[in-house]
């Protein structure tokens, strides 16, 4: 197994982006950072948005992109935009045919920290000891979309693993 994995933490100002490469005995980060801009309209931001992800799809044609769904919060006009913004990476994914993924930002952080009401700051130090990063650059946003990367990844292994065990049974 050789899957490279694009975890994306979808924000209206500032998106996190993690790339991490999974083999069937190590997972290792690749890239990880965050995608912002200085344009003030909404529109130009997802312009911009659409250019950066379409950019690190083709530089590192990840087999799949995970996602953050949205959460609708106290803020209905900030859930509709990052809607938008999920919907850009999932014509994307297809746009470059790469499977697509969502989970939920509890079932990341229960995934990957084992405790479903992590903080950004708990989540980040476990992503930092966990890919060995000596320190976690810029916002935490980027530690955010590896930690959705490690959990589809997570998933992924325990699907492919269901797969073989009913094989052998059946």
């Amino acid at each position: 197994m050789n899957l490279s994995i694009l975890g994306i933490d979808p924000g209206t100002k500032i998106t996190g982006y993690g790339v991490i490469k999974m083999t069937e005995n190590k997972i290792s980060c690749l890239d990880y950072g965050i995608l912002k801009t200085d344009e003030k309209k909404f529109s130009g931001r997802i312009q911009n948005l659409h250019t950066d992800i379409k950019h690190l799809c083709k530089k590192y044609r990840p087999h799949h992109i995970a996602i953050e769904k949205v959460f609708f919060g106290n803020n209905p006009d900030t859930a509709f935009k990052l809607g938008h913004i999920f919907a850009l990476c999932l014509l994307e994914s297809k746009n470059q045919n790469i499977e697509f993924f969502e989970y939920a930002s509890r079932f990341v952080k229960k995934s990957v920290t084992f405790s479903g009401k992590s903080s950004k700051e708990m989540t980040g130090h476990f992503i930092r000891n966990f890919f060995s990063l000596k320190e976690v650059k810029g916002p935490l946003d980027g530690t955010d979309a590896l930690a959705v990367a490690l959990c589809h990844s997570y998933e992924y292994k325990k699907k492919i693993s269901l797969q073989k065990l009913k094989r052998t049974v059946l």
